[in-house]
């Protein structure tokens, strides 16, 4: 018996209901053979604990480059050992590094998230985190039907068949005749989803392992750029073109490595999906306040006494990192005091680095790294990226009738704003009078013209356009995108000048400590550097977490699943010690 496509997703979701909607999905992709090899591959690794035995290593001191998500995960994993733990954040406020939830409201009802916003149900460790800090989680909507495209100044609705894409958009591109009668979601599929099947699975589940050697499969898929690939598929250069606009992320990557593509595709991170309740930056802020705390509550079976004492050390930026000599295998971090405009230095026995490897350029290393790791923090490819936000005094994209409203998903566009996203759920909804919040409270008062207030993202885009969009002064940035989302609306010209009341940018590129979105290979690059990029350096004395040194690029997943297994590596040779 076939299963039901549809499954009605759960708040918060046990391990067996995320797994199962897995297993519909891979079954839907008749893949389901692949279910067991993509849990094992995204489960955390072991616990630290069954390595060393609580508070064994006392004493040891480690510094940790960047506090962002995965240098928090290496700090969280190597205090129940014992280690003396400092943390080098370069920022001086925030907490969360590209997890980043802006608030425009001091009640933290108003928000929209410049990093990560979603979480597919496979991701394994990330849901191992959520839990253990008891997280609330709700559904990401990825697709509405109502969701818009606006396509050479065409508009059409995001219908599951695509029929409102080919009635209102195809006749602007040259296509051939089957591509004129083939949905734009099958015309993708079958140029770059269906070559998974013609893998067998267990080379298949290479794409996410970090290898020295890959099978030659995995090798030659990696070695093409996705828009090389549509063409060895057949497709036209008018559908090329008209895939660059219905899919502009896919537009935005078109010449990097197909194996990026293909990895998604095999995890099905295009599916279920969910959102943390009030903000993703509550996953940091969760790993820092049971850091800061002498007594955390997460660590079962570990007495308080067995932790290791951690220091956070916000507003100081590392800029050198030098090992004493071959005998004593210390590593020495010199850092700038932000405030001071001082240079000053700690000695530690390991070290972790959870910066991107694009802000890891900027760093003064003597004597060098291997070759391997040095070539790969200068050649691999960080994607730029641009978002901005939108305080509304009204949700606008929520008005008409139920063909019409929008209520999650988002608007693609071949503007440079690219895409659009609306929030996934309401501040709050009305019953008879009688309004509950976001934690399904009955708070009894008439609706009040806040409850209409909303966040969009009004530009989220990659590539290119990231660059283009984000390199505009605020104001002229301000009025681009605010007549370009009146474009795809569809509303009349200045419409927004009386809705939008606050706004707020992050370019990626010109963040401090960052210097690009995130790690997205190139041609080969997987191949050349994804098992040098993981690789211990200066004598397993210095290790490396982040989306970078993993397979899932660009995800939580590859930060928190990194940086376990730096801290299991470094606890490994402790042991051999």
């Amino acid at each position: 018996m076939p299963r039901e496509i549809n499954f009605i997703q759960p708040d918060n979701p046990t391990d067996e209901e995320r797994h199962e909607m897995l297993r519909i999905t891979l079954e839907q992709a008749n893949r389901i053979e692949d279910f067991n090899n993509i849990v094992e591959l995204l489960s955390p690794p072991q616990d630290i604990t069954t390595i060393l035995p609580p508070g064994s290593c006392s004493g040891i001191k480690v510094g940790i480059i960047g506090g962002g998500i995965a240098g928090l995960a290496s700090a969280f994993e190597l205090r129940k050992l014992g280690f003396d733990i400092t943390i080098f954040e370069t920022e001086e406020k925030r907490i969360g590094g590209r997890v980043y939830t802006y608030y425009f409201d001091e009640e933290k009802r108003l928000y929209g998230e410049f990093g990560a916003m979603r979480t597919p149900v496979g991701h394994e460790t990330t849901w191992h985190y959520i839990n253990t800090f008891g997280i609330k989680t709700r559904p990401f909507i990825q697709n509405n039907k109502n969701a818009l495209f606006y396509i050479r100044h065409k508009r059409a609705r995001n219908d599951p068949q695509g029929k409102s894409v080919m009635e209102n958009i195809y006749p602007e591109f040259n296509l051939t005749e089957r591509e004129r009668n083939t949905p734009w979601q099958k015309i993708i599929g079958d140029a770059l989803s269906s070559n998974l099947l013609k893998i067998p699975p267990s080379i298949r589940k290479e794409l996410l392992e970090v290898k020295e050697n890959y099978s030659d499969i995995i090798k030659y898929v990696g070695s093409l750029g996705i828009r090389e690939v549509l063409e060895k598929m057949g497709v036209s250069e008018g559908a090329i073109e008209l895939i660059s606009g219905v899919a502009p992320f896919l537009g935005s990557f078109y010449y990097n490595s197909y194996s990026e593509n293909l990895i998604e595709e095999y995890t099905v991170d295009y599916a279920y999906r969910y959102e943390i309740v009030g903000g993703a930056v509550n996953l940091p802020l969760a790993f820092y306040d049971s850091l800061m705390s002498k007594k955390p509550k997460e660590y079962n079976n570990i007495r308080d006494e067995e932790l290791g004492k951690v220091s956070w050390e916000s507003g100081k930026t590392v800029k050198s990192i030098y090992k004493i000599n071959d005998i004593e295998d210390k590593v020495v971090l010199e850092y700038a005091d932000e405030k001071l405009s001082k240079l000053y230095s700690q000695t530690f026995d390991f070290v972790v680095c959870a910066i991107p490897f694009s802000s890891l350029r900027d760093v003064n290393v003597f004597p060098m790294f291997s070759n391997e790791k040095m070539q790969s923090i200068r050649e691999v490819f960080y994607t730029s990226s641009q978002k901005t936000l939108f305080m509304c005094n009204e949700r606008f994209w929520e008005k008409g009738n139920d063909n019409e409203k929008i209520v999650g998903g988002g608007s693609n566009t071949d503007l440079p704003i690219q895409t659009i996203w609306y929030p996934s759920h309401s501040i709050s909804t009305s019953y008879g009078g009688v309004t509950k919040n976001k934690m399904n409270v009955s708070v009894g008062r008439k609706r009040s013209a806040k409850d209409n207030q909303g966040v969009l993202i009004a530009s989220y885009n990659l590539g290119l356009d990231g660059i283009r969009v984000g390199s505009l002064d605020d104001n002229a940035r301000f009025e681009l995108i605010k007549r370009q989302v009146e474009d795809v609306q569809g509303l009349p010209r200045g419409y927004l000048d009386y809705i939008v009341e606050d706004h707020k940018t992050v370019d990626w590129d010109r963040e401090k400590g960052f210097y690009g979105a995130f790690c997205y290979f190139m041609p080969q690059q997987q191949k050349l550097f994804s098992n040098a990029m993981v690789k211990p350096e200066y004598n397993n004395r210095v290790y490396f977490a982040g989306e970078h040194v993993s397979l899932t690029h660009g995800w939580i997943e590859g930060s928190v699943s990194t940086a376990m297994k730096a801290a299991n590596k470094l606890a490994e040779y402790c042991k051999s010690m």
